[in-house]
């Protein structure tokens, strides 16, 4: 594999990672379940046990409350190139939320809810670049929180 080659990988799995952001903060649910390859796991941290293949992930994001504003930012996003179909990587996400948005009021909470870091392997699909698997752990968390996960 030639660096020009290993250098698109990177990009495409990067993009993946912001997107995923992106698609859960605007709660686009068809657009976030087609980031997950059709046997992916995905293990969000308030879920017990991870959701295995892109029709769980899409039932779980369209359960997702819809009353709040999130927004997630992702950072220190390194992709690891295993081959010319697989790749890992691993980043972090500063995630902001307003539990009660009101329509054209600024939310008062400047202070992050929490600091998450994700695990992801991705592998090319037919479809593309997808995850094949992300998990993500809590890393820092509000102390008021009301929605502590229990893992």
């Amino acid at each position: 594999m030639d660096d020009l080659q290993r250098m698109l990988i990177e990009h495409e799995c990067q993009k993946l990672m912001s997107l995923y952001c992106r698609h859960i903060d605007d709660l686009d649910t068809e657009a976030f379940a087609n980031l997950y390859t059709e046997d992916a796991v995905y293990k969000p941290a308030a879920a017990p046990e991870p959701l295995i293949g892109r029709a769980t992930i899409l039932n779980w994001i369209r359960a997702y409350p819809k009353n709040r504003l999130g927004r997630h930012l992702s950072t220190n996003q390194v992709v690891d190139v295993i081959d010319a179909d697989h790749a890992t990587g691993w980043s972090y996400a500063v995630v902001f939320r307003e539990p009660e948005p009101r329509e054209g009021v600024l939310s008062s909470r400047v202070t992050p809810r929490s600091v998450v870091e994700y695990s992801d392997e991705f592998r090319r699909s037919t479809e593309g670049w997808r995850f094949a698997s992300r998990r993500y752990r809590i890393r820092f968390l509000q102390a008021d929180e009301p929605n502590r996960p229990t893992g």
